[in-house]
């Protein structure tokens, strides 16, 4: 479910013409299928912000570019030419950046964008405020950032398996898929290096805003839980690599005033407890999400589990500090993959551990099945 909630469209085609140019594009707008626009508004730097629903007039279209100036950028923004607010719902994604590049060189040596970006923004007659369209903006603006830095500096597309980042990023032996084919029969959004890049770009450089709208996510009805946005989980928390924060650091030139001390929160055990009447409660303990004691200590911590064929998902109440949370009257007595989240109110940061997987079919035992979770 999280998957659907922002997914870069990957219809890329790549084009032989007569003169040697090759073309790469991606999908087409949704302005051609929008209708007459509602509001727009040009940012100072040109932006275009184009409302194609009643709910977003001039004054949100103004609130959102400063939404969007609190994500992290540098001079890849000037090459993002429109944000469009779209009045259509996207059963698959909530927003897609769309982007042309060309080449001559087989090498890829002279690749450049060719044309701004354009990111679009789906389901804006529901989604009416700046705070529920914060974190697929980050993410669509993900996008855009690790293109326009790849393409620049090592001369790349994120499909390329020889990036630097595929070094460091703590993926080997996992099933990362490098193209840019969304038909080849072993890709998969899940484990698409695109889409994991731009999650990194959201969880390090993403707004304050669309961080916390991450933390909020665990009080939403039908979503899958905390920090729903961050797709896939089973790859180490990137705010605890300290060299992926340095490489895009480098890359890109940007200033980055917020330093790395996160650690994985990981769940140590499962302690049954006992009660006179028989029953019992589940006692949790992890590890602190920080080596800095002063960090740890303010560290908000939830855990959530869930059993996805059972249809089942729950989470614990936040709570600061202490790295042990019970859960009164014991977890669900089935399978349940576990994770443990830890969010910075100072920072407006988090971290997380990937997940694990314990069988409480025997609520007196707890038995550790995985100690990490893959997904299907």
């Amino acid at each position: 479910m999280r998957s659907l909630l922002r997914q870069l469209s990957l219809a890329l085609t790549v084009v032989a013409l007569a003169t040697g140019l090759f073309v790469g594009v991606w999908s087409t707008s949704a302005e051609a299928v929008a209708g007459k626009p509602v509001a727009s508004y040009v940012s100072p730097e040109r932006i275009q912000f184009v409302s194609y629903s009643k709910q977003w007039d001039q004054r949100k279209l103004k609130a959102l570019y400063s939404e969007l100036m609190k994500n992290m950028h540098g001079e890849e923004l000037a090459y993002l030419g429109k944000v469009i607010l779209s009045n259509e719902s996207n059963d698959e994604e909530m927003g897609v950046a769309n982007m042309s590049y060309s080449w001559t060189e087989d090498d890829l040596s002279d690749i450049v964008m060719d044309e701004p970006t354009e990111i679009v923004l789906y389901g804006a007659d529901q989604l009416t405020t700046v705070e529920s369209m914060a974190t697929t903006l980050s993410h669509e603006y993900g996008h855009h950032f690790t293109y326009y830095w790849l393409l620049k500096k090592e001369h790349k597309l994120p499909s390329d398996p020889t990036t630097k980042w595929t070094s460091i990023r703590g993926i080997k032996g996992q099933p990362v898929v490098f193209t840019d084919d969304v038909e080849d029969p072993d890709y998969s959004h899940y484990w698409d290096a695109g889409e994991i890049m731009a999650d990194d770009y959201m969880a390090l450089f993403g707004s304050p805003t669309a961080k916390l709208s991450m933390v909020n996510s665990l009080q939403t009805e039908n979503g899958m839980g905390f920090y729903g946005e961050i797709e896939n989980e089973e790859l180490p928390p990137v705010t605890t690599l300290a060299a992926v924060r340095s490489y895009w650091l480098k890359l890109s030139g940007i200033k980055d005033p917020l330093p790395l001390v996160f650690k994985e929160p990981k769940l140590q055990r499962i302690e049954t407890v006992k009660k006179k009447d028989g029953s019992v409660d589940h006692k949790l303990i992890f590890g602190a999400g920080s080596a800095n004691a002063d960090v740890a200590s303010r560290l908000q911590y939830s855990v959530y589990w869930e059993n996805e064929e059972e249809e089942l998902f729950d989470f614990t109440d936040m709570q600061t500090g202490k790295q042990s949370i019970v859960v009164r009257g014991g977890l669900p007595e089935t399978e349940l993959t576990i994770k443990v989240y830890a969010y910075d109110p100072k920072t407006k940061q988090y971290v997380y551990a990937r997940p694990i997987v314990y069988d409480l079919s025997n609520p007196y035992a707890p038995a550790l099945v995985s100690p990490y979770a893959q997904a299907s």
